[in-house]
Order: C-alpha cells, then structure tokens, then sequence
C-alpha cells in the first residue's frame, strides 16, 4: 500500500472498494453515509448491513456504481468507550480480509474519530498496512499487492497525515523483523545478521561489529562456548542511534541464535525447523532501531544483539561444562539447549559496562515454558523495576501487544545455585521454567541498573491467523519498543 491520503473530501471516479466505519451507535451514520455515495434510497442489503455495528462485525457486498461494480465494506467498531488506538489498528487488519479486489483504489469512511484518537483514520490505514505483508520470496508465482491506493476522509487531515507518516515507519520495523524471522536458517545466518544491522547505517545508525576474535578478548566465555560447535562465526553488534547529546540512552538487547538445535541436549525432531526463529530478538532490536531512525525520533538508543548457532559439532561445549563468563561470574552448563540465557548473559553484561544506559530491555525467545504458562497472546515481561514494568505495561495495552509480569522473588534463587560454580543455566526440575530463566539473567545485570526481560517465544511466531498477522512471523515488539521509547525516553518533536 504505496499511497495513503487523507482529506475531507472523497474522490469516488476511480474507486473499487468504499470501507464504512461506525461505532455500534452509529447506524445513522453508515446510511447516510452511503445514501450521499449513491443518491438513493438504501436497498435491503445496505440496510441489513448497517443494522449490526459490533467490534469487528464486517459486512462486504458489490453493487454498481457510475457502470463499475464496487465492493462495499460496513465495519462495526463497536462500543465508543472501548475504542482506541489498538481496536482501530485490529479492526483495519478485519477490514484487510473483506477487501478481496487484487488491485483495489479504496475509500475509508468513518465516525469514529473523537478525542483522544482524532487519529482514527490514520490507526484503520496502519492496521490495514500491517494486515498486507506478506514474504513470497520463494513462491514462483508472486502474490501481488492487495491495495494500490487508499483515501481516507477524515476531519482531522494534518493529524492524521503526521500519524500515519509515523505508523509507516513502525510498520517498516515490524515488516523487516517479519521478513528476518522467515527466512530460513540457511539464509538468515549470523554472517546476514550482521549484514542486516550494518544496513542500518544508511539511516545514520552507528554500527559496531565484533567478531570471534573481539569476544575472546572481552572473555565473553558464556557466548562464545555456546557457538563453538558451529562452523560459523559468532558475533556481538552494536548498534547506536544519538540524536541528543546530553541524554543517556536506553539499550535495547536481543539474542540472535540464527538456528537452535539444542547443542547435545538435542531437540526433538519434530518442529526442529521452527527453530531458525531462535534470532527474533537481535531482529526486534534492529527492527525498532530502524523505525527510530526513519521516524528521526529524538532520543538516544543503543542495541545490542549477540549472534550464534547452537548446533552439534566434536567441539560443542557439554553439558557439564564450565564457563567463566564476561562479568567473572561461573556457570556450570547444565543442558546446552539453554543457551539463549548464556549469550545473554554476556551481552546484558557488556551493554551495562559499556554504554551505562537509563535502562535495558532484552527481548528473548528464551523459554518453552512461556507458552506453557501464558499461550501465545502474552509475552512474559519480568524486572527489577516497578516503574520500567508500568510503563511497558502501558505501552503493551496503548498498542496491543500483550504482556503479563511474572515475579522475580529471591525464592527462585536457590534453583539456579550450582553445586561446583557461581550459578547454573537450569533450574530444578520442570516447574518454573521462564522465572528461573529470567533469574539468571537478572545476575548478570548487577545492582541499580533498570531492567526488564522480555520472553517472545510465544509472541513472535504463530500458527493462526491474527488481527494484524497472518501465520508465520508476528514483528512483536517493535510497535511496543515505539511507544515506550518515544512516551519516556525521547524528547517530543515540538520541543
């Protein structure tokens, strides 16, 4: 979707599909808004279906219009006092499915704006934009783009043009995380993530590439024992966006595992291949840094990935083994398929010592046990901060991208104490699995440093159709990462 415009007034000569928005309320709307597009009585299609205007209660008939047939969506954006950014931005990727022309001109009509989302145009076109991506890289046959233009009426027409200006870029984000996470292992290697962040540069990110060589000298011993039963290099990327000399940034850290079989506490067979998504957090940190930078948002933001293979080779590290980590710190290996936590361990590490940053979000497909606990509507969001929690909470619920804190009681501790080193990379037994996980990263993020820990293995990839996601990759987290960077870590763009 190339063209969006908003105005107050529509141009109907060359439209194939007239989207009708209202809330519950608004039946009268929706009539009169289709009476002034045709001139006449409303038939009985038209009346029944303006007649039932529930949250995402869509109703799609042709009828002809000036000699063309044109395709008439009624959306219900159901109560008023529910609505907000994250229902509008849903109910525009509903309203993507019922627009079935191939390459559609569309008109967006609604009733919805109001104070506090006079923006409501702008959230229906990003919803509808998020809904359209789609990754045929490998298909023969090329599925071209759904919507060719879209005009969007609006009393609102800066608002919304600025919005949506905004909206776009997140969007371009979430799409390049999306587009990382598909691809398959033999493609997305950590040689192509590096690639991938280096690209950032263009944007006026600074990029800083260490490799093998780079982390031994660091005594990055967590991360580099992960990697090397691979044949491929492994890595620590840096990359910084700076807009304001005098503030401290906020640092963004994500694991890149570009495939995780499991070392040799393998993997079962079965679904081994969903493992190539075991990079999605060094994605999201990328994916945010370029919203950031295309947005020109006036902030100071550093992420930090760490990139590896987890596979089996004679030289894999054992289970058994010990590390001595970046921070001095010793861990026994307990099961090397826990390895999300040892990269981790190191990066979380280096980032506090090196940028000294405001705070840390880490983004992490670290654990089975999320799904277990929350299924795939909620990330898990631990952290040593009530304050960091309520406002990734806020920003979670402003753009519908679920999280639920779990705690980070002293109690855990003793599971990850091990018998021979400081700490171990399992806890005891089956129980608890994401919270102990998270206890041991909380080790090696050291005492007044702000930290969350955010766990996606749920999130990031589903094998259902979403609102604003198809099957496959979700981009979760960049959206969030917007909002939470620009509400508390950024300077508005007015000052």
């Amino acid at each position: 979707m190339k063209n969006v415009t908003f105005s107050e007034t529509l141009k109907l000569d060359l439209v194939d599909s007239i989207i009708v928005v209202a809330y519950e309320d608004g039946r009268g709307f929706a009539e009169d808004k289709l009476r002034e597009v045709f001139d006449k009585v409303l038939p009985k299609r038209m009346q029944e279906a303006t007649k039932d205007l529930g949250y995402a209660k869509i109703e799609s008939f042709d009828i002809s219009l000036s000699g063309r047939v044109v395709e008439i969506v009624v959306a219900g954006a159901g109560r008023k006092d529910m609505a907000s950014r994250a229902s509008m931005e849903k109910l525009g990727g509903y309203i993507f499915n019922h627009i079935r022309s191939k390459d559609a001109h569309v008109c967006l009509m609604n009733s919805v704006e109001m104070v506090g989302i006079e923006a409501a145009s702008a959230y229906l076109a990003s919803g509808i934009l998020l809904k359209s991506w789609i990754f045929d890289k490998y298909k023969t046959a090329k599925k071209p783009p759904k919507i060719k233009s879209m005009e969007c009426q609006t009393s609102y027409t800066e608002i919304n043009r600025n919005a949506f200006e905004d909206l776009s870029k997140v969007a371009e984000g979430v799409f390049a995380v999306r587009s990382m996470v598909t691809e398959p292992a033999n493609v997305m290697t950590p040689e192509q993530i590096v690639e991938e962040a280096v690209k950032l540069k263009k944007l006026g990110v600074k990029v800083t590439v260490l490799d093998a060589k780079d982390l031994a000298k660091l005594e990055m011993n967590a991360l580099l024992a992960v990697a090397q039963g691979s044949d491929r290099n492994s890595y620590v990327v840096a990359m910084e966006y700076k807009a304001e000399k005098d503030m401290p940034p906020v640092a963004l850290v994500g694991k890149g595992i570009t495939f995780d079989a499991g070392g040799l506490s393998l993997k079962p067979s079965k679904d081994m291949w969903r493992m190539k998504m075991d990079m999605t957090g060094a994605a999201v940190v990328i994916g945010t840094l370029k919203t950031l930078a295309l947005k020109k948002s006036r902030t100071n933001v550093v992420g930090v990935i760490g990139i590896a293979e987890n596979v089996i080779s004679g030289r894999a590290q054992r289970p058994g083994d010990v590390v001595v980590s970046m921070s001095k710190k010793t861990i026994e290996v307990d099961n090397t398929d826990a390895e999300g936590r040892l990269i981790l361990a190191d990066v979380l590490w280096y980032t506090k010592e090196r940028f000294s940053p405001q705070a840390i979000v880490d983004f992490a497909t670290l654990t089975g046990a999320i799904q277990i606990a929350l299924g795939h509507e909620y990330a898990g969001l631990f952290s040593n901060s009530d304050e960091l929690s309520s406002q990734l909470m806020a920003s979670s619920e402003y753009v519908g991208e679920k999280l639920w804190r779990l705690p980070l009681h002293p109690s855990y501790a003793s599971d990850i104490k091990s018998d021979i080193a400081d700490v171990k990379n399992t806890g005891c037994g089956r129980g608890a699995g994401s919270i102990t996980a998270a206890m041991f990263l909380k080790e090696f993020v050291g005492e007044g440093t702000k930290w969350a820990h955010l766990d996606i293995a749920a999130t990031e990839w589903d094998d259902k159709v979403r609102a604003l996601s198809g099957k496959g990759a979700t981009g979760f987290g960049v959206r969030l990462m917007d909002d939470f960077i620009e509400k508390h870590y950024s300077r508005s763009k007015g000052d």
